[in-house]
């Protein structure tokens, strides 16, 4: 199976019964113990996934299966945990995990051949929202195939931000050196500046909209210091060349 990158949704029966065969999942949204199958640890998100072939009554598709299947939930877990433990929360909370699937973007063609256990090629990436003890997160977490083995899980940043994560590092070298001044005007000395969370604010404007480039984005980032925390503004400006220009209010 060969899975083109053009723009598409998954339809709602195709998301019903892939919320059906998560077992992890009740509804797209109860909460789990921790699963006993542990994975391996974007030009912005392109689209999710295309539904099945016409005249294909498979529900819900093989591919969409393992998408939403039991070691795609438990590679979450494992994601969500790992960002838990970075950013110190809920150290002391003992009661089970949520795990709420909100996106998935394909990032590059899937190939899924028949006989296969896990794609051979492609990528893509899920957002999905991580709570316990009442603390809401939303993470990302991107998966590359690799013929022969599970697919390799890539750490995103969290939020909802609209960046790939080469836009996001190339966004950092701005943003970082101005969010780590300002963390250090409010602790003199520090000089740490970590991105724990992305909010698009603004979606890439439609070229109907005059008083934007078409393609325009902002969202509000929010780094951590020495104890302290500061959002900036960052700006995302199509330059026209199939590049990207980056700028920090």
């Amino acid at each position: 199976m060969t899975m083109a990158s053009h723009p598409t949704r998954m339809p709602p029966a195709a998301w019903l019964a892939a919320c059906a065969i998560a077992v992890f999942l009740s509804g797209c949204g109860k909460q789990e113990q921790p699963p006993a199958a542990k994975a391996a640890p974007a030009p912005a998100p392109a689209a999710t996934p295309a539904p099945d072939e016409p005249g294909d009554t498979r529900q819900p598709s093989r591919l969409t299966a393992y998408l939403y299947g039991k070691e795609q939930i438990g590679a979450l877990y494992e994601a969500g945990r790992q960002w838990d433990r970075k950013l110190g929360l809920q150290p002391d909370c003992k009661t089970p995990y949520n795990i709420q699937p909100l996106n998935l973007f394909l990032l590059k063609g899937i190939e899924f051949p028949d006989g296969q256990p896990h794609p051979v090629a492609g990528s893509w990436q899920h957002r999905f929202v991580f709570e316990r003890c009442g603390k809401r997160m939303t993470y990302s977490a991107v998966f590359v195939a690799r013929p022969g083995d599970k697919p390799e899980v890539r750490e995103h940043v969290p939020g909802t931000t609209n960046a790939s994560m080469q836009q996001v590092a190339e966004a950092l070298r701005t943003a970082a050196p101005a969010a780590q001044a300002r963390l250090a005007k409010r602790s003199k000395g520090c000089k740490d500046a970590e991105l724990i969370d992305t909010r698009l604010t603004h979606p890439p404007r439609d070229p109907k909209e005059a008083d934007k480039p078409a393609g325009h984005w902002e969202e509000t980032w929010t780094f951590r210091g020495c104890g302290r925390d500061v959002e900036l503004t960052v700006v995302f400006t199509p330059d026209g060349q199939g590049g990207m220009q980056y700028a920090v209010k």
